[in-house]
């Protein structure tokens, strides 16, 4: 992400460099975690008696968890803190990843995968709060557009790399395995990399900071009005994605 990523070039792209591909890694671990189940359910099959209609509401009540801390999570990340926030969620859906490989039966399964949804839930609203601490309005919507190529890059990696642990381990090591990468990538890269603000970061340059906190001051003095989180969550076109 070199210099014409950024609209002004003279006062340094740090927040180019450093916040959107910790935020990609981040989201490509997560969704590895949560989409490995697909790889998993023939030995599920196998080792458990998990039938078909067992293995479908296993893959899908990931997402009734999902839904739990979606909203909640953007509004912590806001009133909070986005970088401890997710911080928190990625040590614990990684534990929960882990316990994934050592589940004994349905119920277990469930549990586990319905948490690791709760957990992972915040991390999306979370970064795009993070982000709008970090992008003036004018560069706001091309760093959205670089970090959601997480979707796709996510997809070209974790399929053929859960294919390929499962070419010499069995499903327990596929969940264990993956479910350490929180621990070993994740986690150490957020918590040195990322600050919630410019002037929290001591890899911002002063030029930096300052263009990032006019730009930011200029939107909120162009829209100072803002909207409760109780008539955020009533609007109907927050449900209905309008």
């Amino acid at each position: 992400m070199a210099r014409n990523l950024t609209s002004a070039p003279a006062v340094g792209n740090a927040r180019w460099k450093r916040l959107i591909p910790v935020a990609i890694i981040v989201y490509i671990i997560s969704f590895m975690d949560r989409t490995n189940i697909g790889f998993a359910l023939n030995g599920l099959h196998q080792d458990l008696g998990i039938d078909a209609a067992q293995q479908g509401l296993a893959a899908g009540i990931f997402f009734i968890g999902y839904l739990v801390l979606q909203i909640p999570g953007g509004h912590l990340a806001e009133h909070w803190s986005a970088k401890k926030f997710v911080g928190i969620m990625v040590l614990i859906w990684g534990v929960l990843a882990v316990l994934s490989g050592f589940i004994q039966d349905f119920t277990q399964l469930l549990v586990v995968r319905f948490f690791l949804g709760v957990a992972e839930a915040g991390i999306w609203p979370a970064i795009l709060v993070l982000i709008s601490h970090w992008f003036p309005a004018a560069e706001r919507a091309r760093a959205y557009a670089f970090w959601m190529m997480n979707i796709a890059i996510a997809s070209i990696i974790t399929a053929p790399l859960s294919g390929w642990i499962l070419s010499f381990a069995d499903w327990r090591w596929l969940f264990i395995i993956e479910g350490l990468f929180p621990f070993v990538i994740a986690a150490p890269l957020w918590w040195a990399l990322i600050a919630d603000h410019p002037r929290e970061a001591k890899w911002c340059s002063v030029q930096e900071r300052e263009y990032i906190e006019k730009g930011l001051a200029a939107d909120a003095a162009a829209h100072p009005s803002r909207k409760s989180w109780a008539c955020a969550t009533s609007c109907p076109t927050q449900w209905c994605g309008a």
